[in-house]
């Protein structure tokens, strides 16, 4: 029999999707003019937002406190911009960016004037040059590009839809699995730490009064501000936090040099994150991305040359890291329908029967039609580009099963940045379809309209749509009308997001970019081959580690390996903060052995005081950047770049 819990549930103020939604238009407009901030799982305009929000809040209580926020508000605006900022990032700018380039530079690669430009999805891209001079050269006004809606808005609509229709989707699954990831399960989800923390009773809750909080704040905060005006002017003296030394410049004969980026970094938002993380999961973490160097180093050895992403390209190669990580995430999977196998009857049950949910969400029966709904018509679009459905439903399934696992790891294990690079259900198409029944306009379909699910996976909107889902669940929100004012986010983070990358492009002149449509279309024309058997191997070998590393912690309970950190580090992305990593856990540890509960309360003031500081500074020298168009200091790996303001 099943237990029966009473839950208390608010409903959502109109106030508060308003507010959410106001807030989702600049931060989108930051996401299309500084989307190197999105490559965080704590994305910076989506905290920038959050901490005006707090602001805002505390002024309301001091000068109007019948119009202030209750922490049910803050929850509900804080889902909707995380959302829309989460689906504005990366996935947005990864599909955008190329609706100019085939037909814009079809002089500078014959394989978009060849074969990309004439089996382009019709309606997603251009293909008349002239339309998109301008657009290419840039050094237009801020508003200019409005007057070119009449040829973007069409090709807006459509990418709005699709990738709606993914989302939601996606989505639908969340909601499938939230009372088993959000309750029974108790995972952790580290990431919102932060979030719940700052919206705790109100905005004022006790992390606000904490001396600790407030020290650690300081001096985070003035050593950012002292960083932000040494690059301004470099006889102004620093405090280097990000990057010290990259170790590979340290030996430039081989085998070393084919370690790729292999940095001391500290990034002190990201440590602080860090901290949050499970120390088993952190220590996995490290573990693993130390052995993928020492492979590298291996094969380098014997004459295999490596760098940065050895083994993580479409083409299978030594020694075989996507592959790898891809056996990883279907063992990760695996294991997680084991656990909740008890769960998914229930689920199952209530689908057949309709049964209404406790915490007032939508009924498992219309997510899980909203869930064949939107499947359905990603396949409709997919067959216009001539794919078969039966070879469709498995790619779009595999995808759903890959964010799946995204989303569960990030709730287990919150890592500060999930990457994934080159990793997408291409990648195992190739392997265990083959290339041989492709054509060039198949080809040309998943390079392009579906690059955004292959690329990279930073601002994966699925483990942010849990986590608002967590965030307002704590809050006491109820999840059904919540579920519908996300997917609203969805479609307002895809529109707004789109329209703002069009208009920086009219503004500092579009980019030609990574040409990885050309990659993927060239490779599969020129090896036209069956399924790969090395590359199937290898991802039974990954699928093979995680199932023996879950054993053993079966048996085993103190096993300080964890098949998620395998699975993490096995694709480039921990590189440029695991040092990182390495003082978290170091730090972790002392004051959990030493000081104990009280000791670890305080060290997550800390973790608090430096996070916010950080974010605080980025707000100011982001603004400063969008304001002058001059080039600032960033918090973040990546410089803005003087060309990108």
């Amino acid at each position: 029999m099943r237990r029966i819990r009473i839950i208390v549930r608010n409903g959502i103020r109109a106030k508060a999707v308003g507010w959410g939604l106001v807030f989702c238009v600049p931060v989108t407009y930051w996401n299309a003019w500084q989307h190197t901030g999105t490559l965080y799982s704590l994305i910076f305009s989506t905290m920038a937002a959050l901490i005006v929000l707090v602001l805002i809040n505390a002024l309301l209580h001091r000068f109007a406190p019948k119009l202030a926020f209750t922490t049910a508000d803050m929850a509900v605006i804080f889902g909707i911009v995380s959302v829309a900022s989460a689906i504005s990032g990366e996935w947005m700018y990864l599909n955008m960016q190329y609706v100019h380039v085939f037909a814009g530079y079809m002089d500078r690669d014959p394989m978009y004037r060849d074969v990309v430009l004439p089996n382009l999805p019709n309606g997603l891209y251009f293909s008349n040059p002239d339309e998109i001079r301008d657009y290419i050269a840039g050094g237009n006004g801020p508003w200019y590009f409005l007057t070119k809606l009449d040829l973007w808005l069409p090709k807006i609509f459509l990418w709005t839809i699709l990738y709606g229709l993914i989302t939601i989707a996606l989505l639908c699954v969340n909601s499938l699995m939230r009372d088993a990831w959000m309750r029974r399960e108790r995972l952790s989800f580290p990431v919102i730490q932060l979030p719940v923390a700052m919206i705790e009773r109100d905005g004022r809750g006790p992390m606000w009064k904490n001396r600790v909080f407030w020290i650690a704040f300081g001096i985070m905060f003035a050593i950012d501000m002292l960083n932000g005006w040494n690059y301004l002017n470099p006889a102004v003296p620093s405090v280097p936090v990000k990057e010290w030394i990259n170790l590979t410049d340290l030996f430039k004969e081989q085998p070393y040099a084919s370690l790729g980026l292999f940095p001391l970094s500290l990034y002190p938002f990201l440590a602080a994150l860090a901290l949050f993380m499970p120390s088993d999961l952190l220590f996995s973490v490290v573990f693993f991305f130390l052995l993928r160097k020492l492979i590298v180093l291996f094969i380098a050895a014997h004459g295999i040359e490596g760098g940065s992403f050895t083994g993580s390209r479409l083409a299978p190669e030594p020694p075989y890291f996507t592959e790898q990580t891809w056996g990883a995430i279907l063992g990760l999977f695996a294991t997680a329908v084991w656990i909740s196998r008890s769960y998914l009857k229930e689920v199952w049950r209530d689908i057949k029967s309709g049964a209404h949910s406790e915490d007032g969400g939508i009924p498992h029966r219309w997510a899980f039609i909203l869930f064949c709904a939107c499947l359905a018509g990603i396949l409709a679009f997919m067959t216009t580009g001539g794919l078969s459905p039966f070879l469709m439903l498995p790619y779009l399934l595999t995808f759903v099963l890959f964010s799946f696992v995204i989303a569960r790891m990030r709730a287990q294990l919150g890592p500060p940045t999930h990457e994934f690079a080159f990793m997408g259900p291409n990648q195992l198409l190739m392997n265990f379809y083959g290339t041989r029944n492709l054509s060039d306009k198949n080809s040309t379909m998943l390079a392009t309209a579906f690059l955004g699910i292959n690329r990279l996976s930073r601002s994966h909107p699925m483990p942010v749509q849990l986590e608002a889902m967590k965030t307002a669940d704590l809050a006491g929100v109820r999840q059904g009308p919540l579920f519908g004012w996300l997917c609203v986010a969805l479609f307002v983070g895809l529109f707004f997001g789109s329209m703002f990358f069009v208009q920086s492009g009219y503004a500092r002149h579009a980019e030609q970019d990574w040409g990885d449509p050309s990659y993927i279309v060239r490779y599969v024309k020129e090896n036209q081959t069956g399924p790969n058997v090395i590359g199937m191997s290898m991802v039974f070998v990954g699928f093979a580690v995680v199932a023996l590393l879950d054993a053993i912690r079966f048996r085993f309970i103190a096993f300080p390996l964890h098949p998620v950190g395998y699975a993490l580090s096995m694709n480039f992305g921990v590189d440029y903060y695991w040092f990182g990593l390495v003082v978290a856990l170091i730090v972790k540890s002392i004051v959990q052995r030493y000081y104990g509960l009280r000791g670890y309360t305080q060290l997550r003031n800390v973790a608090f005081g430096i996070m916010i500081a950080e974010y605080s500074a980025e707000l100011i020298w982001a603004s400063i950047a969008m304001i002058t168009h001059q080039s600032t200091y960033t918090i973040g790996f990546n410089d803005r770049g003087f060309s990108q303001q």
